[in-house]
């Protein structure tokens, strides 16, 4: 044999062979899918897939493509494994698409990819297998919902009834023994004079009903402003949920942002907690106030009459209120 001959062979066997080069351009990653496809190699089609749409020299339109591979990769080793763990990531994956390159003529595809990744993920109801707890790094960082404040609903503290009515007689009576002679006949005691109704009267009615109209206009006016912060505490209540579950969603920790929106949040629910109930308390008085007022606008001043009869201990009290 040539000697040359050998001495090639020889180095071409210690070399060994070269490894292939990975697929650079979109028709070669495209084929390189379809062959894991036909070989029915889908952990690596997902995994190469998602590689593949992280790169940033492709057209949008390219990376969706070899996202979708990627999503029928994890679908397929969900359907042989039944582990849930791929629907998870197909999950993030398809949330990355429609965020960062979108789906543009192919949200019939998505639609589907999502359908068949939800109606998976049903299957491990009633817990979702995406919402795991995740262990954190000495100091944990706290979670949106965590910064949520206690919510002590108070007891609503009814006003004092307002007591409008006062009998007209009140009697006390004690009896003696009849003495043997007939008593006197005893005074009838005299009617009660009516109230007066002059110019000073209309005066105070007309005064009432002013003051019963500025506090239930005032009352009304309180009760829209603790109105508008129950709804603003809501809102910021809602906000924060929100956060905590798009954080969950997505399987990943709170980011500085989300932590200091969550953080301006809770303030604003811890500060409008006690003015919604002063504000409503105020409202609720000034109400009940004016309708006292404007309820009373025709009664008269206050009268009293004591009278007693001079054979028997017999008192009356009688009066208008």
């Amino acid at each position: 044999m040539n000697p040359c001959l050998c001495i090639v062979l020889a180095a071409g066997i210690a070399v060994g062979p070269v490894p292939a080069a990975p697929p650079s351009t979109f028709g070669q990653l495209e084929r390189h899918m379809q062959e894991l496809v036909e070989q029915e190699r889908f952990e690596e089609l997902a995994r190469d897939g998602e590689t593949a749409f992280a790169r940033a020299d492709l057209e949008p339109w390219q990376r969706r493509e070899l996202a979708f591979y990627a999503l029928r990769g994890y679908h397929r080793v969900f359907a042989v494994t039944g582990q849930a763990a791929g629907l998870c990531r197909a999950r993030i994956l398809l949330r990355r698409v429609e965020r960062e390159v979108g789906f543009g003529d192919a949200k019939a595809v998505a639609t589907r990819l999502r359908n068949v990744t939800e109606s998976g993920l049903a299957e491990q109801r009633p817990k979702d297998p995406c919402s795991k707890p995740r262990a954190t790094a000495n100091v944990p960082t706290p979670t949106p919902a965590e910064l949520l404040p206690v919510v002590q609903r108070k007891q609503p503290v009814a006003p004092p009834p307002a007591d409008d009515s006062q009998p007209a007689l009140l009697e006390v009576s004690r009896h003696r023994p009849a003495p043997a002679a007939a008593p006197p006949a005893a005074a009838e005691p005299a009617a009660a004079a009516p109230p007066a109704t002059g110019p000073a009267a209309e005066v105070r009615s007309r005064n009432r009903v002013i003051a019963g109209s500025l506090l239930l206009v005032l009352g009304v006016g309180l009760g829209v402003g603790a109105g508008a912060a129950l709804w603003r505490r809501s809102e910021a209540n809602g906000e924060i949920i929100e956060i905590d579950r798009r954080v969950n969603a997505e399987l990943r920790l709170i980011t500085p942002e989300e932590f200091d929106r969550a953080m301006h949040l809770a303030d604003v629910y811890r500060t409008l907690t006690p003015v919604a109930g002063i504000t409503g308390a105020a409202a609720g008085i000034a109400t009940v106030a004016g309708i006292v007022l404007l309820a009373t606008r025709n009664r008269g001043r206050t009268t009293a009459r004591v009278s007693a009869t001079p054979s028997s201990a017999l008192l009356i009290l009688s009066g208008r209120f």
